[in-house]
């Protein structure tokens, strides 16, 4: 009797453990998973490492839970308007796939009397795949608008991340009928001299029909899914 039980406790882990290996899996491939790199750029010659974890909001038996992505961020203030920057998203490292994106935050207005400016951030995302030689690149434009509260230690912010599909056919060979993929987002920052803690909600891939799938995700009106997101950033 105890080696039935055995077997069935198992066979329990194992179907746990593949659903796990199937969702996030099949997460990785669903672009977009990161919260908005920066909001307003850093001073000339100031320095940021930023760690981020969350993503899209999925269902997980009778749970509703955020795929836990995580990815590790790089920035450096070229000019007070102008910050650079580049990313490493480990958990697709995890299975095998090099990804990056690297870009610009660049001030377009700023305001100081009335705590208000806008930003955008042009960025290149790109994918390697180890195992089947695959490489992959999507051009990125954010902008954001942001406000200042709490006597400047904090701000609010709403934007459009927006991520452009130039291939014409997706995996197997199907047909792609959406080049454009667009995610408006919402945000709060709080800053401390040398710390940032960033909360983001993002509508992702809003355009873009989210059944039939794998994954059952947390969306609106069968579209897209929504991602939440928790961001670090130490600044030097």
């Amino acid at each position: 009797m105890m080696h039935f039980r055995n077997l069935k406790i198992e066979k329990i882990k194992n179907t746990w453990f593949k659903k796990s290996i199937s969702i996030l899996f099949v997460c990785i491939v669903f672009q977009n998973c990161a919260p908005t790199r920066f909001v307003k750029p850093l001073a000339k010659k100031e320095n940021a490492i930023a760690a981020n974890l969350g993503g899209p909001l999925i269902h997980f038996g009778k749970a509703v839970t955020p795929i836990p992505f995580t990815s590790i961020m790089y920035g450096r203030g070229l000019t007070n308007s102008t910050t650079a920057f580049g990313s490493v998203h480990l958990t697709a490292l995890l299975f095998g796939n090099i990804q990056t994106d690297l870009g610009v935050c660049q001030q377009l207005y700023k305001n100081d009397s009335l705590k208000f400016g806008i930003t955008i951030n042009p960025a290149i995302n790109m994918v390697y795949d180890k195992w089947n030689k695959n490489f992959r690149a999507w051009p990125q434009l954010d902008a954001n608008v942001y406000k200042d509260i709490l006597k400047q230690k904090a701000f609010v912010y709403v934007g459009l991340t927006n991520w452009f599909e130039f291939s014409s056919t997706r995996a197997h060979g199907e047909p792609q009928t959406n080049h454009a993929l667009i995610n408006p987002h919402v945000g709060m920052s709080y800053n401390t001299k040398k710390w940032g803690y960033t909360f983001e909600c993002k509508f992702l891939q809003m355009n873009k029909k989210n059944v039939p799938n794998v994954v059952d995700y947390v969306g609106i009106n069968q579209h897209g899914a929504v991602g939440v997101y928790l961001n670090f950033v130490r600044r030097f």
